[in-house]
Formats: C-alpha cells, structure tokens, sequence
C-alpha cells in the first residue's frame, strides 16, 4: 500500500511538473484561418474557429505539446483570396506559426496555400474542398507537398452524389447548375468527369453569377429539358435560391448538392422547403455516438452556442489539429520540414478524433485523410441533417476509417 501511495505522488509530482514547465516554456503557435465574417462562408468560419477552441482546450488540460502550451493565431480570411494571401504571409512571417489549419472557400486556399507551401509550413485544410488544391502541390511539380486536407474532396463528392441518384435512385436525366466562382467551376468539372465514366451526359448544364436572386431562366431551361433531378455546385445561400426557384416552376425533382448544403443557414433560409434535399456529409451530430455527442456538447459549451452552424467544419478542424498534433509528437520537433515528413508517415490509429480513427491518413503521394467510404449521404428533415439511408444510420457507431 506504501509503495501504491508513494508510486502515486510520483505520478502527481511529474504531472505538476510538466504543467509547470509547459508554462515556463514558449507556446506553440498554431494558425487558424477561416472566413468568419466572409459572405456566405460565415456558417464555415465560425465552426472552423470554434471546432479549434474545442481542440485547444482538450490540449492544454494535459499540458499541450511536448510540455509547451498551444496558442492558436486565428485570422479571418473574409473569404476574399488576396485578404487569404495576406494574412498567410502575417502568420508564417510575423507570427512564425509551426503550421496553419483551416480555410473554407477553395478560391482563398488555393492561393494562400502557395505561401505555406514556399515557406515549408504545413498546412492542413479542413473546410475547402477543391481537388486542385492539394494535387497542385504533389510530386512531379513539387518534390515535397506541405498542404494536406481532412475534407472530403470535389474528386469524390460527384461519386457520392452520382451513386445516390444513378445507382440508388436509377435517374440518369440529370441537370447540373453551379456557380461560376473558383468553387463551382471545379465542381461542375468533377461532377462532369465522373458523369462522363458512367456513360451519362447531363441533360443540361447551366450556370449562374454567385449572389444572383432570379435564377428562373436557367431553372426553366432544366425543366424544358427534362431533368429528373438537380445537382448543385455552390455555397449554401445560392443553393437556397435554386431550391426556392425549382419549386416555383413546380420543379418536384430529387436535389442533392455538396456538403455546403449541411450549413444550418440552408436549413434556416428554407424553412421547409429544405425538406429532403440531400448532401454530402463526413459527420452528422448523432445523440447515439458517444464521440460524436460529447465533441458537439463540448463545441456548444466552449463557443457559448446552441447549434453548431457547420458541424463538419467543426469535427474536421478538430481532426485536423488532433493529426498535427501527433506529427508533432512524431517528429520531437516544431521544425516545419519534420512535421510534414511525420504527416505522411503516422503510423499509430487515433483514438481521440471524432470522424475517424486514423490510421496513416497520407502519404508521400496522398495527402488526402478523407476517402471514398469515408463520404454518406445526409438529408435535410425538420432542419436538420440527417442520414438519408437508414443502413447509414444503423452503423453510425461504426468508425469508417480510410480505404
């Protein structure tokens, strides 16, 4: 009993210890970028900022990272591309941040990745979903990337989508609508390709300025056409339009869109008329999950809030900033070059993240953590979102991991 009682107070002491020096020590500076007040991109910024709170406070309760506390430099990007530029040269030159985590909107990040990449600070996107972001950087244009992502990509949301119509639904008149930013460009491009493996051309293609209030032209040109259902490419308002549209013109067709259509604002711009439109989804809040349940009881406590506005900008960031961590720890070091290199190689299964339990997330030819099975599909009932299959919501307790 002696020996327990002394084994204890050793244990006790060190603890003290650590937390002691930790506070002695520099802190380790982490960037987090996200469009909070941007337009349109608000329900992304704030869960991006307030998933990262939820990660600091988990870190700093056991002493932070390698016994230095962790202080995250948090910038708002406005969703404007050179405001993105400017405030990735603030953190890597001014702030010396170790890493950066973040970004919402693809047309920010892909420019503002180029600083970190050049300044050989790694970066892991959590919101923006542009597959040329992190394949702009990969071998043979550069030998060594510094820009991962924890978000499903434009690459695979179409397949997701395209499954549920074609292959689960059985429509193949399908019209596409998209926006004409960076984002929507991209994302009619993906949604094109994967329609063209399958043999299937869109029955109509159309596109429209972001903001735009009267989409009924290009609305009506989908009906005349035929379509039997609607895919979307574009942020959540603009979705919004497009649904309110479509059911004017009495447009009774299935819509699915990316995941910017789980942003609460989409809910709460519709009201009911939101009822059943679909969206891609790595992360649904389920009461069921313990994981789940306790990370969006801790983001509602920590942010003061009731709703989490975007909660898979939310659950990504935090996996995000979980993973670097790990890097860290992996690498002994905050040096910029040996983080990145941990990165491609983690070798350990999490057990502390909240969409997956990781295991070697990338590599050196693939820094992408989210994969294909990774991916469900989500529907919108009574504002909120939901799994649109039951078989989905039957094994949330299982954790998808990479494939």
């Amino acid at each position: 009993m002696r020996k327990y009682k002394l084994r204890i107070v050793w244990i006790l002491v060190t603890m003290l210890f650590g937390v002691a020096q930790a506070e002695e020590l520099p802190t380790i500076k982490i960037g987090i970028v996200a469009p909070v007040t941007g337009k349109s991109s608000e329900d992304m910024g704030t869960s991006i900022v307030g998933g990262a709170k939820v990660f600091l406070e988990d870190i700093n309760q056991i002493g932070g990272i390698l016994g230095r506390k962790v202080e995250l430099v948090i910038r708002d990007d406005q969703a404007k591309p050179d405001r993105g530029v400017a405030v990735s040269k603030e953190l890597v030159d001014v702030e010396k941040v170790v890493a950066v985590v973040g970004f919402g909107n693809s047309g920010v990040a892909l420019p503002s990745s180029k600083i970190m990449q050049d300044a050989k600070i790694p970066l892991i996107i959590s919101g923006a979903t542009a597959a040329a972001i992190t394949q702009s950087f990969m071998p043979p244009a550069y030998p060594t990337s510094y820009v991962f992502r924890v978000a499903p990509s434009d690459a695979l949301q179409p397949i997701v989508m395209l499954n549920d119509l074609i292959d689960r639904r059985k429509i193949n008149n399908i019209a596409l609508i998209h926006d004409e930013s960076p984002y929507g460009i991209l994302g009619k491009r993906s949604v094109l390709e994967e329609l063209a493996r399958r043999k299937i051309k869109a029955v109509d293609v159309e596109s429209f300025k972001t903001g735009d209030q009267d989409l009924t032209v290009q609305l009506q040109r989908a009906k005349d056409s035929g379509a039997q259902a609607i895919v979307m490419y574009c942020l959540h308002v603009d979705a919004a339009v497009i649904v309110k549209t479509a059911q004017k013109l009495h447009m009774n067709v299935p819509i699915v869109g990316p995941w910017t259509i789980s942003h609460q604002t989409f809910s709460d711009n519709l009201g009911s008329s939101a009822e059943g439109v679909r969206t891609t989804v790595t992360f649904i809040e389920n009461e069921l999950n313990f994981r789940t349940n306790e990370f969006a009881t801790a983001y509602k406590r920590i942010n003061k809030v009731s709703r989490i506005p975007s909660a898979m900008a939310a659950a990504q960031t935090y996996d995000a900033l979980r993973l670097l961590t790990l890097a860290i720890y992996k690498a002994n070091s905050t040096d910029g070059t040996k983080i990145q290199a941990a990165l491609e190689n983690l070798d350990n299964r999490t057990t502390s993240t909240v969409i997956s339990r990781y295991f070697k997330p990338f590599s050196p030819l693939d820094h992408e953590a989210i994969s294909l099975n990774m991916i469900l599909m989500g529907e919108i009932h009574n504002g909120k979102v939901v799994y649109a299959y039951k078989e989905d919501a039957n094994e949330n307790l299982i954790v998808r991991t990479k494939k």
